[in-house]
């Protein structure tokens, strides 16, 4: 745009000193014609007034229009070069040029201020010219400053980016492109010591390690596309290692039977990717493990519930082993087996808790019976042991015939309700099982009279005293 206005003013220019020069031949012509016809007239008539000379009038609107010209050339000049002169810091990097520029500016104010607007126009034009070469020139070292310190700083050195970046700011150093680029360059020697260690750790193929050097790189220089991107990239690659270092830490522990270990891998390979095919064929093995640890972990419990003959405990166990493993041949004797010894416990109790039972002789048989049964039991229950011979001995001691001595006033009729008349006595001595008795004693004319005993199978002997007292 100002080249072209330059070329505008410099046309205007030509114009306008080729109708100066037309003007003046014009008026050279008509000042010859009037000589001439001078010569023809001895002297002009006395009232004629005279007129002004041509050439004068020509070179009066002229001068006029030249000013006119140069006012306006200069104002474009201080409104558009003039701004981008100043902008470019002249001062700075070539002062020689700004002080050349201010004498021709000078020069031509002094020229304009004494009305000669021909040479003012010709320095306006020299001006314009000296100035949009001084501003040319300060746009392309800025600009090749510029791109030297953007190649230089993705080349990564710092000492040619910072000098060519300086030189570029020397020019224009209000430029927010240039700014940021000396922003970025005074980060790059920090961002260097990253680089090397990211470097180093990608040469050990420690991708954990370089992207930790990579991370802390973008908290310096957050624009770094390409850190961004090869970060991506690591992610992704250690995303992938770990996923298989779980994956293989998880079935070494199956192959250990470490199911919690196991368990622990396979929860952090699904929490990096759910939807890898190796998570369901862990998990299958891990729950197989995990049945299978089950599984003799109450199988173990169990035999050693048994050895404390705590079959209760014992039955338990193999119930809970049952539910993993329903085939099992040891779980479904070993729950069998306990059914069983809990129920020749419960069985022998019932007996022990009623002794006196056993003296009736259908439930003395039933006793023995469950004896003989219980007998194959007690080489593994202490227990039933205990209980076949605390029971063997209640039958004997229950069945055995105590000494009763029965006492009476040799007045009253007595007799033993369910066993049999004693008589009318003062004293007999009968035998009769440990066991709940009711003794009767009747006599005319007095009530009758009940005496209810007890005799207990760990007894000798026995007295009981019958004798009706008490007039009707």
């Amino acid at each position: 745009m100002i080249e072209e206005k330059l070329k505008q003013a410099r046309m205007r220019t030509a114009r306008g000193r080729m109708r100066l020069g037309i003007g003046l031949l014009a008026a050279i012509c008509l000042c010859g014609l009037l000589v001439v016809g001078l010569s023809l007239f001895d002297s002009p008539p006395k009232n004629q007034p005279v007129a002004d000379p041509p050439k004068e009038r020509l070179v009066e609107n002229d001068t006029e229009k030249t000013r006119s010209e140069l006012i306006e050339g200069l104002k474009e000049y201080e409104n558009e070069l003039e701004p981008r002169l100043e902008a470019s810091n002249l001062q700075r990097w070539n002062p020689e040029g700004l002080v050349e520029i201010n004498a021709l500016k000078e020069k031509l104010m002094s020229s304009f201020g004494n009305g000669e607007y021909g040479i003012a126009m010709d320095n306006l034009l020299v001006l314009e010219t000296l100035t949009l070469e001084t501003v040319k020139q300060a746009d392309q070292i800025f600009q090749e400053n510029l791109e030297k310190a953007t190649s230089l700083l993705a080349e990564e050195h710092y000492d040619g980016a910072k000098r060519h970046i300086e030189k570029a700011l020397s020019v224009h150093p209000q430029s927010p492109g240039a700014l940021k680029l000396a922003r970025e360059i005074e980060k790059l020697p920090p961002t260097l010591v990253l680089l090397n260690g990211a470097r180093a750790a990608r040469a050990e193929k420690n991708f954990q390690k370089e992207y930790d050097f990579l991370h802390r790189i973008l908290d310096v220089a957050p624009e770094r596309q390409g850190v961004k991107e090869r970060l991506e990239v690591l992610a992704g690659l250690i995303k992938a290692r770990n996923f298989d270092l779980h994956i293989s830490l998880g079935f070494a522990g199956i192959d250990d039977r470490q199911a919690k270990k196991a368990r622990t891998h396979y929860q952090a390979a699904k929490k990096i990717d759910p939807r890898r095919p190796e998570l369901s064929i862990l998990m299958d093995q891990l729950l197989d493990l995990e049945k299978s640890l089950r599984l003799d972990q109450a199988v173990s419990q169990a035999e050693l519930a048994i050895r404390q003959d705590d079959w209760q405990k014992a039955r338990m166990y193999f119930a809970r082993a049952a539910k993993d493993a329903p085939e099992n041949k040891t779980v479904a004797e070993g729950l069998r087996r306990a059914d069983h010894v809990l129920e020749l416990q419960a069985s022998l109790g019932r007996y022990l808790k009623n002794p006196y039972r056993l003296s009736q002789g259908d439930v003395r048989k039933e006793a023995e019976k469950r004896l003989v049964q219980a007998e194959g039991a007690s080489g593994y229950s202490f227990a039933i042991k205990t209980q076949i011979r605390q029971l063997s001995e209640l039958i004997t001691r229950v069945n055995r015939l105590i000494l009763v001595t029965v006492i009476s006033d040799n007045k009253t009729s007595v007799l033993v309700r369910s066993v049999g008349k004693v008589g009318v006595i003062f004293q007999k001595n009968i035998q009769l099982k440990p066991g709940n008795y009711t003794f009767e004693g009747v006599r005319k004319g007095f009530k009758s009279k009940l005496v209810q005993t007890f005799i207990s199978y760990d007894q000798d002997s026995f007295s009981v005293r019958v004798i009706c007292d008490e007039l009707i």
